[in-house]
């Protein structure tokens, strides 16, 4: 069945890729990063900026028990990092925001704005880690408070939370589920979580398909679920749901419709009411309608993409990491229109000839006209690659 489907992807990749112009035959140059985010030669877990990109927020393991370290790092400098003096920080100086210990190893790291909270799922501890970030009267971040600890299920492996901050929703790969989290404040600080509902994701036991979520998303009153092992997109409907009503069994969030993807979809990332889905297996990009939920087009991006996310204008940004091209590909950043009538896939370098690069998590900073692309490169683990936006990518199409 797999081999079936992914040679079907292959061929309307290779169709679509005939119709596809690129955005200028000229600008098929590589891209060197201008800056690095140099975070101690430390496993990075993940990234998130704040809402105005005056900052960014890192998850750093270190050692084999993964203590994981926030790291308050300045956009306008990255080599400036906010927080405290803490023992066993990574980074130069020992400044971080807050340390969480134990086997946590998290695959992802959320922040809300409005309640100013770093949300943290630890993979292999099946515990969601919930810590406030204090700022000074300059706006700098200071220190993140202890961590709050709410048992979810196994393997977390993303999370995603509402505007206000009050809900989260974990994708839990071990086990096919999603636990969705109600998080309670005392004051404006928060003091304890508890999941009110856990959805299965793959409810018919005697035919089990273990579909192994891996990323989510909200959007409105629905969230929607990205399933690797069945190429699948699935939403989960009444996220907003009274919570007393819930745990009583008056209202339900259950799962909803469910879409094809590509082949082994693994990231996914919204403009407006349009989610794009990386296909990592068939090296696409999945163009998907969320009301309703329906498949719209599948377009070809570089080798085994990892990453994806948008500028929240109108361009689509994938990182490609090359891993599986037999001929030795290299990694690179594809850019595509969101009505996917361009698309300009370019090789990426490290900023020392050399070095190692794998490309995987990727974020979009805009900063008034300017843009820049924030690669996580796990080939030399404690690192963040910032490159610049190419011409063509600055303005919209």
């Amino acid at each position: 069945m797999s081999s079936k489907y992914k040679a079907l992807a292959t061929v309307v990749g290779l169709v679509v890729l005939l119709l596809l112009p690129l955005v200028n035959a000229q600008e098929q140059q590589e891209l060197t990063p201008f800056a690095t985010l140099d975070l101690g030669g430390s496993k990075v877990n993940g990234f998130v900026f704040t809402t105005d990109g005056k900052f960014v927020f890192v998850a750093v393991s270190v050692g084999r028990d993964s203590s994981v370290f926030l790291v308050g790092a300045s956009t306008a400098d990255v080599k400036k990092f906010y927080g405290k003096r803490v023992r066993g920080c990574p980074v130069a100086g020992e400044i971080c925001l807050i340390q969480i210990r134990g086997n946590v190893n998290p695959q992802d790291l959320a922040y809300n704005e409005a309640k100013k909270v770093l949300f943290v799922p630890g993979y292999d501890d099946d515990t969601l880690y919930i810590s406030q970030v204090a700022f000074d009267k300059d706006g700098n971040p200071t220190e993140a408070k202890a961590a709050k600890k709410v048992a979810v299920g196994a393997g977390p492996r993303a999370v995603a939370v509402n505007a206000e901050g009050t809900r989260a929703f974990t994708v839990n790969e071990r086990e096919h589920t999603i636990s969705v989290v109600d998080i309670l404040y005392k004051g404006d600080a928060p003091d304890k979580g508890e999941v009110i509902a856990t959805i299965k994701l793959d409810p018919n036991e005697e035919d089990p398909t273990y579909p192994s979520p891996v990323d989510i998303a909200v959007l409105g009153d629905r969230a929607f679920v990205v399933n690797t092992d069945v190429w699948k997109i699935c939403e989960l409907k009444n996220i907003n749901a009274d919570s007393e009503k819930v745990k009583k069994g008056e209202e339900k969030i259950e799962l909803g419709a469910c879409v094809d993807t590509g082949a082994y979809p693994r990231a996914m990332a919204m403009l407006e009411n349009t989610a794009y889905v990386i296909n990592s297996l068939g090296d696409s990009v999945s163009q998907l309608s969320l009301d309703p939920l329906e498949s719209k087009a599948e377009v070809p991006v570089g080798d085994a993409p990892r990453g994806i996310t948008t500028d929240n204008q109108c361009w689509v940004v994938v990182t490609n990491t090359g891993v599986d091209d037999a001929e030795g590909g290299r990694p690179s950043l594809s850019f595509l229109s969101a009505d996917l009538s361009k698309s300009l896939t370019l090789p990426i370098t490290a900023k020392e000839l050399g070095d190692p690069i794998v490309p995987t998590q990727v974020q979009v900073l805009v900063k008034e006209n300017a843009k820049e692309v924030w690669v996580l490169n796990i080939g030399a683990r404690g690192e963040i690659l910032i490159y610049p936006v190419p011409e063509a990518v600055k303005s919209c199409p």
